[in-house]
């Protein structure tokens, strides 16, 4: 599997070194979150796609196409095109989705068994390196504690040195 981080698109060819569509070097091992265009849609398709998506909780994100003419920016239209993007490790279950809804015009790239393998091994390493939920809103919270005893300190200082300098002059 091969990867064009400009373009966010997949490739089968392990031979190809460039993308077809950007001529820049592929990434041969991306990232298990790097973003992979899934599809271009408009209008109620493209509703339709973040509709199962959604309902799939499979993260995504959508930017307008690159080849889009802007002409609804005149109607507050949605934009006619937009590519939606979704993690490389969610890419399987969303190419799954779409063909079950039929919404995918393009061949789909294939992951090999030994990439998904891979995808699944950094995903598990991933979550097991965050921190419990409850570690994390503590470490929350005393972030929140200490900006305010900084804050607190800042002002008291800040009202320390102006009495300073008023005694200074005699005020």
């Amino acid at each position: 599997m091969k990867y064009c981080s400009k373009c966010k698109k997949l490739y089968n060819n392990d031979t190809l070194t460039h993308c077809a569509d950007c001529s820049r070097r592929l990434i041969s091992d991306p990232h298990y979150s790097s973003p992979v265009r899934l599809v271009t849609a408009n209008g109620f398709e493209f509703e339709r796609i973040r509709a199962a998506i959604d309902s799939a909780e499979i993260p995504y994100s959508y930017q307008e196409a690159k080849n889009d003419t802007g002409i609804q920016i005149l109607n507050s239209a949605p934009p006619e095109n937009c590519d939606i993007f979704v993690p490389l490790n969610a890419y399987r279950d969303a190419v799954d989705i779409l063909i079950g809804i039929g919404a995918l015009n393009d061949v789909p790239v294939e992951l090999s068994e030994q990439d998904i393998n891979k995808l699944k091994d950094d995903t598990k390493k991933a979550k097991e390196e965050e921190l419990p939920e409850d570690k994390a809103r503590l470490i929350r919270i005393l972030s929140i504690i200490a900006f305010l005893i900084v804050l607190a300190g800042v002002a008291f200082a800040t009202d320390a040195l102006t009495g300073w300098i008023k005694s200074l002059i005699g005020m």
